[in-house]
């Protein structure tokens, strides 16, 4: 863990390393360009004398420069010159000593210990201005001077971050040639595992979960999504193997949050509600008390305890309403192909056969999975064993309507080129529905 924080700590080491040269850079500008008017040698300790003499002197450099240069006639420059002798000779009393070439007056020197003003200036500027820059970006520039409400969420971070599902699906077809080559490489194959779920390929992640686990020491996590996977991959039943990967998982750990999250849903699934019960509050005794699925585990808990407490009864009158409660949480029928589709089966397609409520809500209330092996007539039974969830189910709504897709890619997303077909809405309990796929999602 100490290796990833400094990993995750150097960008934002070198880009403040950058932040404070760029700084830094301006400041030696600022100050280039503040100090040389300071520091250049003045003017204003000359007197009136000193400063014709020089004016002059300037005014005769220029002519001589301009004759060099051909800006001005030769014969002229003996004219300037008389003309600038004339205008000295005007000058009072200190000008003649001046023009015979005297040198002026010396400036009287300044006590041993003392600086010219505009020096001082100069020095207070070069040690302020940077001072005053650091102090101001410490007090404006900290990152936790900025009002929580204005602070990036950490989900709005990821988002800006997030792969696309093109980008992940590129680097799990070149992650997976890589393992061809490599087919030791444990990690490598987690990695394409858990991008094989991001794409929804629950039979590829399951696969190579499995290759992971070959290659690992037994691990309660690694077994737990290997579980959740498959049991995605057949139409998130977990009768079977999954149910025995959560089982063992739980021989690991017997305190493992989504295995014993899991092994509810599986006694769930198989209606025995009071040991589902168990396994719940048993998940609930792990959790910390603010943790954000306790909600969710809470309601499953009070689902369980309803379904439980209706199941007890009489044993006459439990037989007398089973076929009848049965039917009234279920829907029966059949899928076709189309014809004129029935030429665009391969047999590596899957097929998705979904109940939706017709109003309102439109999740998937019950789902079921076949792959297509040549045949173009598939038999379907989809009931409240199948729910999402224990307030999503097929008898808690008035109407449904069935759907049928064919997936060339085996994901669950719609994609183009997708085989589709509907029903007319039915009440729970109905049989013979018919669901012809007969249009091309474009």
């Amino acid at each position: 863990m100490r290796g990833k924080a400094a990993a995750a700590a150097r960008p934002e080491s070198v880009a403040m390393l950058m932040f404070w040269l760029v700084a830094a850079l301006f400041l030696a500008g600022a100050l280039l360009f503040l100090l040389p008017p300071l520091l250049r040698p003045r003017l204003a300790g000359l007197g009136a004398a000193q400063l014709s003499v020089l004016v002059h002197r300037d005014q005769w450099r220029e002519a001589k420069a301009d004759v060099a240069l051909g800006l001005l006639d030769a014969s002229h420059q003996a004219e300037v010159r008389a003309d600038l002798e004339r205008r000295l000779l005007e000058d009072a009393g200190a000008l003649a000593s001046a023009a015979s070439g005297a040198p002026p007056p010396p400036t009287p020197p300044r006590p041993a210990g003392t600086a010219r003003p505009a020096h001082r200036i100069a020095l207070a500027l070069a040690l302020l201005l940077p001072l005053c820059c650091v102090l101001a970006y410490l007090q404006l520039g900290r990152p936790d001077a900025v009002p929580p409400s204005q602070r990036p969420t950490a989900a709005a971070t990821a988002t800006r971050h997030a792969l696309t599902p093109e980008q992940i699906q590129q680097m799990a077809a070149s992650l997976a040639e890589r393992l061809k080559a490599q087919p030791r490489d444990a990690e490598g194959w987690l990695m394409l595992a858990r991008s094989y779920t991001a794409l929804a390929r629950y039979r590829d992640a399951a696969g190579a979960f499995r290759k992971a686990i070959e290659l690992l020491p037994p691990n309660a996590n690694l077994l737990a999504d290997l579980a959740d996977v498959t049991g995605m991959a057949q139409g998130k039943r977990l009768a079977g193997e999954p149910a025995r990967h959560i089982q063992t998982a739980l021989d690991l750990d017997p305190r493992h949050v989504k295995a014993l999250a899991l092994a509810g849903s599986v006694a769930f699934e198989a209606r025995d509600y009071a040991t589902a019960r168990s396994y719940w509050e048993r998940l609930v005794a792990v959790l910390p008390p603010d943790a954000p699925m306790l909600r969710g585990i809470r309601g499953s808990i009070a689902e369980a305890s309803r379904l439980e407490g209706s199941s007890a009864g009489p044993p006459a009158a439990a037989d007398s309403g089973a076929a009848s409660a049965a039917a009234a949480t279920s829907v029966h029928g059949e899928v076709t192909v189309s014809p004129a589709l029935a030429a665009q089966l391969a047999p590596g397609d899957t097929l998705f056969v979904l109940a939706r409520a017709a109003e309102g809500l439109r999740v998937p209330l019950a789902v079921q999975r076949f792959t297509v092996g040549g045949q173009t007539r598939f038999a379907f039974a989809l009931d409240d064993g199948m729910a999402m969830g224990p307030n999503l189910k097929l008898s808690a709504f008035a109407r449904v309507v069935v759907s049928a897709r064919v997936s060339r890619s085996g994901q669950a997303a719609l994609q183009g080129g997708d085989l589709l077909g509907s029903s007319e809405p039915v009440a729970p309990g109905a049989t013979g529905v018919k669901v012809v796929i007969d249009r091309v999602q474009p």
